[in-house]
């Protein structure tokens, strides 16, 4: 009687003697956390996943290889409930010291090692769910220089960036990391004209600033380069085909995206959006506006923050008398006074001001600033890289020198008011869920053509030179303050949005805003005033008097 066995699809924990027929399609060693050199667990992955735990690691390991046949019996059940999926499949098979694995020389199926997903289908779908890796099969026609890393903890690796086209010439961009480098690069020749097929094995699908991509994840992603399968013969014979292959296959290209806003804009299929359109969008991603900066929210101890030299990163927390960054392991500190005054001997004050400096973290700026169109104002927050482009100087080189402002910022800032800009912002899900004001802006754009070429045609009403047109719309109304009847509640609305616009703003700043911004037809500015103390008073002066007429 022919033996039985029982069905991937079919595993549920409620029995222990199962006992499958299947090949094993991907097969990796997980370290500990604690000594990357000690193995915490042996991971298989395909149409289900199984695990071999740590203390029975030595029993099966080197044991069980990729691409071979095995009957397979006596499993425990359980959902793990992974963060990083390698298959559809809830249930994992772990095992256990019944488990029994044995050898099929002869297989009686086929192997289908791979569950390919198309590169259309992936730049095509509305949303991207990164935590499901997946496999892809192409050729590889770009690539980029392998550039050298660290990461976040402290450990130096590479990075090589390729893309990958199908047999219906869909191009997706793929980032390889560490060993996979060097496995790769002896293939990439200038003047290669033999296809080079590769399969992306359990890759991590992303999408960020609407560019879709894939990227190797740690030990569980494998990069196959021209596999003996029928499948990759049969796509290497359709891609001869097409391309013939006596001409050159791989290209040099970049796939980063370019750090210039400008860039962007040029190629035509950016739509810019009103800031009163970005604030009521209820879709997360990035969006462009357009806006004059009006405002600076920042005081004297929030322009900039501490990081670490090496990466952008906030570093807050100290360790003893150090920091050590988060992201890539570097760390800061102060040197103790017998080190000072042995090195101060040795090499001199120049040289101990120069080691000091590398030592101490680094100033970056974070500046929120508030931007107008003419529909609407909105608080925006510039990191360092667009904050440097646009006042042309660095923070860690004002911090020292530059006095600072009135309103507590450097003077160096000033230059960003009454700038006319288009920004990248990145609407997030707590602006709209949290009701988050604060908006990150991604790239700005400075230059005045495309700016003037990407205005929405609802903003930015004319002006005159003093700053003011001759009558501005408030509450659906005209308001003129020469009529008696509407100078109180002119003066109400116009208090109100003085209010608005001093949240978190320098009242010199706010004032400026409101002459700009916020004009009002008048004959004589004395008698309004743009003083927000004497538009309190004269609201005060108003409630006391009509007091004083009710108890009459």
């Amino acid at each position: 009687m022919a033996e039985s066995f029982d069905l991937l699809m079919d595993v549920s924990p409620k029995k222990l003697a199962w006992n499958f027929l299947v090949h094993v399609v991907r097969l990796w060693k997980a370290p500990c956390r604690y000594n990357p050199k000690e193995i915490n667990s042996i991971e298989m992955g395909g149409r289900i996943q199984a695990s071999v735990p740590k203390a029975l690691v030595r029993r099966w390991n080197d044991n069980i290889d990729e691409f071979k046949m095995y009957k397979m019996s006596n499993f425990i059940v359980v959902d793990k409930r992974e963060k990083t999926k390698t298959s559809m499949n809830r249930w994992t098979l772990n095992f256990s010291h019944r488990t029994v694995v044995l050898l099929v020389e002869n297989p009686t199926f086929p192997l289908q090692a791979f569950r390919l997903t198309q590169i259309s289908e992936l730049l095509n779908a509305d949303r991207i769910n990164d935590s499901q890796l997946i496999d892809i099969m192409g050729e590889v026609v770009g690539k980029e220089d392998p550039k050298e890393l660290i990461t976040s903890k402290g450990k130096e690796t590479k990075r090589l960036a390729i893309l990958v086209e199908d047999l219906d010439n869909y191009r997706i961009g793929c980032v390889l990391f560490g060993d996979m480098v060097d496995q790769i690069l002896p293939y990439l020749d200038d003047g290669r004209v033999e296809p080079l097929i590769v399969v992306l094995q359990f890759f991590r699908p992303s999408r960020w600033n609407e560019k879709t991509s894939v990227q190797s994840h740690f030990d569980i992603s494998k990069l196959r380069i021209n596999p003996d399968l029928e499948e990759v013969r049969d796509f290497r014979d359709r891609r001869l085909a097409a391309i013939p292959s006596n001409l050159v296959r791989i290209s040099q290209v970049n796939t980063n995206n370019s750090h210039s806003g400008a860039d962007e804009l040029k190629r035509g299929d950016v739509t810019v959006n009103t800031i009163e359109e970005a604030l009521n969008s209820t879709q997360e991603g990035p969006l462009w506006i357009a806006g004059t900066i009006v405002a600076i929210n920042s005081g004297k101890d929030d322009w900039f923050y501490k990081s670490c030299r090496k990466c952008p990163k906030k570093v807050e927390t100290p360790i003893g008398n150090r920091y050590e960054c988060g992201k890539c392991g570097h760390t800061h500190g102060s040197a103790s006074l017998r080190f000072v005054f042995r090195f101060t001997i040795c090499f001199g004050w120049t040289m101990l001001l120069q080691f000091t400096k590398l030592c101490n973290l680094y100033n970056r700026f974070k500046v929120e600033v508030m931007a107008y169109d003419g529909t609407g104002s909105i608080t925006l927050l510039l990191w360092d890289r667009e904050t440097v482009q646009l006042c042309g100087r660095q923070a860690e080189q004002i911090k020292d020198e530059e006095e600072l402002y009135a309103e507590g910022y450097p003077a160096a800032l000033e230059s960003l008011l009454e700038r006319k800009l288009l920004f990248k912002v990145n609407v997030k899900s707590s602006n709209i869920k949290l009701y988050d004001q604060v908006y990150t802006v991604m790239k700005v754009c400075e230059d005045d053509t495309i700016f003037e070429m990407h205005l929405p045609n609802k903003t930015f009403s004319t002006v005159t030179d003093t700053g003011c047109s001759n009558s501005v719309d408030l509450s659906a109304a005209m308001v003129d303050i020469n009529n008696l009847s509407d100078s109180q509640y002119s003066v109400d609305v116009v208090e109100d949005s003085v209010t608005s616009l001093k949240c978190k703003t320098p009242a010199k700043t706010a004032t400026m805003v409101l002459k700009q911004q916020i004009p009002i037809n008048i004959e004589n500015e004395e008698e309004l005033g743009f003083s927000t103390n004497k538009l309190t008073r004269n609201r005060r002066k108003r409630q006391k008097m009509q007091l004083h007429d009710s108890n009459e």
